[in-house]
């Protein structure tokens, strides 16, 4: 990277340059047939202060036809590269998205950790990190726990992002062989006409002498292996262990097989239909992916997360008999174990801690037995019909007739149906509502 800066480009002539540019077509024509099916976005380009100042007209010409870029942010720490603050503004302004990295000078690990730490403190905004280690710098301690300890900071400061390690292969081995491993990734360099299989990455640099057509100027370019655009740009995998239904109100919201969206394995529906989200994922489109788990752990897929709606435990507190025989208590929202089955315990009074609503307006009870947990229930397993034969005046204004025993839909308010009778809710043959007992007197 910058080691190729100092010891070859500031070197070059006009003559030798034409003569890289040459090289680089025959190196990228083979490399095209033997290693990748190259295509217009496949070149991931390498920036510093070497490439000069980048212009708004660059720049927007590189967000159309590159996926990314990577920017050289500090020479060390005590070096900060001329431009960077200049064009990761310009980045930011169009749309470019971009990766940072610190061409490392550090003595000893406490240096490392400081190196780590301005970096990040420079680039805060960067989609991923790279520690470029190909100098052995090291006088105090050893080499591996210097790097070692360079991403344990950078870590700490950026957790859910990647942090890759760049090198030659055999100057990597030789140094931090060890330390290499906490790294998300290898990002190897090899200036070769084949890609290296022998050592796994997910970025290999082969060429210093790559054009750019945006940029009218011969650069440093890697390629993809194996990790799409979304891995490098997105977050890394956040905990959630969540319960998640799907919104009705909000049907029809792809669930992807990848963070790409290149294919549909399902869509969402009506139905409420609950799924255990263990992660999700900061997308760099700007939005929030779940990852969907099945009853049987199985992986489903990933969901706009404005799709689904978190199962919420709502304080209830209030006694709930179970009525129905035909329902069963759940041992979690998944439906995979059933707990206790209702017909035994038919009668039986509960106490409703909480209570959860799914996406599709049904109300579930969280119940107990005295202190101890007993399920999870369909509330209408709670209910019971009984028959009274009444003639009611509503007798109460501003009140909610609703829809439902769950009280998530409403029907409308008291004030249509003030000082008007009916019999047990019913307007004749047509069904009213529901209606708390207190806004209406019995005839």
């Amino acid at each position: 990277m910058d080691m190729v800066h100092r010891h070859l480009k500031i070197q070059h002539s006009f003559i030798l340059k034409l003569i890289m540019a040459f090289m680089s077509l025959i190196i990228f024509s083979v490399s095209a047939q033997n290693a990748h099916a190259t295509t217009l976005n496949s070149q991931i380009p390498d920036l510093s202060e070497w490439q000069g100042k980048l212009t708004a007209s660059q720049v927007q010409k590189l967000a159309k036809v590159e996926p990314f870029i990577i920017l050289r942010v500090q020479y060390g720490s005590d070096y900060k590269d001329k431009y960077f603050a200049h064009n990761a503004a310009l980045c930011a302004q169009y749309g470019l998205k971009y990766g940072v990295y610190s061409f490392s000078q550090y003595i000893s690990t406490a240096d490392a950790k400081q190196e780590a730490k301005d970096l990040y403190n420079r680039a805060p905004n960067a989609s991923f990190y790279v520690n470029d280690y190909e100098e052995q710098t090291v006088t105090s301690g050893t080499t591996n726990s210097a790097t070692k300890a360079w991403y344990t900071e950078l870590h700490s400061l950026a957790p859910h992002k990647r942090i890759l390690f760049y090198s030659y292969n055999s100057f990597a081995q030789t140094y931090a062989a060890s330390a290499m491993k906490s790294y998300n990734g290898y990002w190897l360099a090899d200036y070769t006409s084949i890609e290296p299989t022998a050592i796994s990455h997910v970025l290999w640099q082969y060429t210093d002498s790559w054009y750019s057509s945006p940029l009218a100027q011969y650069v440093d370019a890697s390629l993809k292996y194996k990790e799409n655009v979304s891995w490098f740009l997105s977050s890394k995998a956040i905990s959630y262990k969540k319960y998640v239904t799907e919104n009705s109100a909000k049907s029809g919201y792809p669930i992807w097989k990848d963070l790409m969206f290149s294919a549909k394995k399902a869509k969402t529906g009506t139905t409420g239909k609950t799924y255990y989200a263990k992660y999700y994922y900061k997308h760099y489109n700007g939005r929030k992916y779940l990852s969907l788990y099945n009853k049987n752990g199985k992986w489903v897929g990933y969901v706009n997360a404005s799709a689904m709606s978190v199962l919420t435990a709502h304080s209830y507190k209030h006694t709930a008999t179970i009525y129905q025989s035909n329902y069963n208590v759940w041992n979690n929202f998944l439906w995979a174990k059933v707990k206790h089955y209702s017909k035994n315990y038919l009668n039986k009074k509960f106490t409703i801690k909480y209570q959860y609503f799914r996406g599709n307006g049904q109300a579930y009870y969280s119940l107990y037995n005295g202190n101890t947990w007993f399920g999870y229930v369909n509330a209408k397993a709670t209910w019971k019909a009984i028959k009274t034969n009444k003639t009611v005046k509503i007798s109460s204004k501003n009140q909610t007739i609703w829809k439902n025993l769950s009280f998530t839909k409403k029907v409308g308010s008291t004030n249509s149906y003030y000082g008007k009778t009916y019999y047990s809710l019913y307007s004749g043959n047509t069904w009213v509502g529901y209606i708390n007992k207190s806004f209406a007197t019995t005839k």
